[in-house]
Formats: C-alpha cells, sequence, structure tokens
C-alpha cells in the first residue's frame, strides 16, 4: 500500500509541475498560430512589361515584433527592411500601411534584367521566406501603319 501512494505522490506532483510550467507560458499557447506565417492567398508570379510598375504582394500573419525583408535572390541584395530600402537603386520599394498583413514590393520601371526571383523574409530564428518570381518581357513590336 505504501508503494501505490508513494506512486500515487509522484505522478501528482509531476503532474502539477507540468501544469503550473504550462500556464507560466500559457500566454504563448492561447493563440493557435504564435509564430509568422505566410497568407498563401496572393499570386507569387507577376509578368509585367518593361516600364510597367509591377507589385509583388507578400502576406504575413501574426507578424508581431518581427521584421519582413525583401531580398533579390539572383545577388542575395537586401532590397528592404521594415518600408526602408536598403539598395541604391531606387526603383524598388517596400509599400506597408499600418494594420495590415501586407507587404508589397513595388518594382518601377522593371527592365528586362530585373526578371528572376525576389524573397520575401520574416525575421524568425530560424528565418521564413516566401519565394516570388517577377517576369519582365520586352513591350510587344508594332507593325508600321498600324
Amino acid at each position: 500500500m505504501n508503494f501505490q501512494k508513494l506512486l500515487l505522490y509522484f505522478l501528482a506532483s509531476g503532474l502539477y509541475g507540468y501544469i503550473r510550467a504550462a500556464s507560466e507560458h500559457n500566454s504563448y499557447w492561447e493563440q493557435p498560430f504564435s509564430q509568422p506565417y505566410f497568407d498563401n492567398s496572393t499570386r507569387r508570379e507577376v509578368t509585367t512589361t518593361v516600364g510597367q510598375t509591377a507589385h509583388l504582394y507578400c502576406r504575413v500573419r501574426n507578424l508581431g515584433d518581427r521584421a519582413v525583408s525583401w531580398i533579390r535572390k539572383r545577388d542575395l541584395h537586401i532590397l528592404t527592411v521594415g518600408i526602408l530600402t536598403y539598395t541604391n537603386d531606387q526603383r524598388f520599394q517596400s509599400l506597408h500601411t499600418d494594420g495590415s498583413d501586407e507587404w508589397t514590393l513595388k518594382v518601377t520601371s522593371p527592365q528586362t534584367r530585373d526578371s528572376g526571383i525576389y524573397e520575401c523574409q520574416v525575421s524568425t530564428e530560424p528565418k521564413i521566406s516566401q519565394a516570388f518570381k517577377l517576369n519582365v518581357v520586352g513591350k510587344p513590336l508594332s507593325l508600321s501603319g498600324q
């Protein structure tokens, strides 16, 4: 009988410790998605013509205090962090409205050399990212006289 009481005591105290530890971190577990994640409802491939402004839309839910960056994949160039532009090429701009989940990379006057993969990154540990493909095609040739 003593063994059963002792076993019951250890089980109960272990359970109590588990419940107490869980309640200390309760705010983390209250939300089903407490970490940032991408909303996949936006187009991941955009095609535009030379000179026509392009927009890449990245939606991040539960961002919290993390930062969103846009990276050009071919040379790993950091284009923007938050709404600040980190490239000398002022054709690239990050657009964001306070309170929204959308972070937009705006490419003004795109050229064919701008075609490629751009990455929307979130500063989690480890980082999470979502790739977007930008296709910039030349303007269609117009037939003379038309």
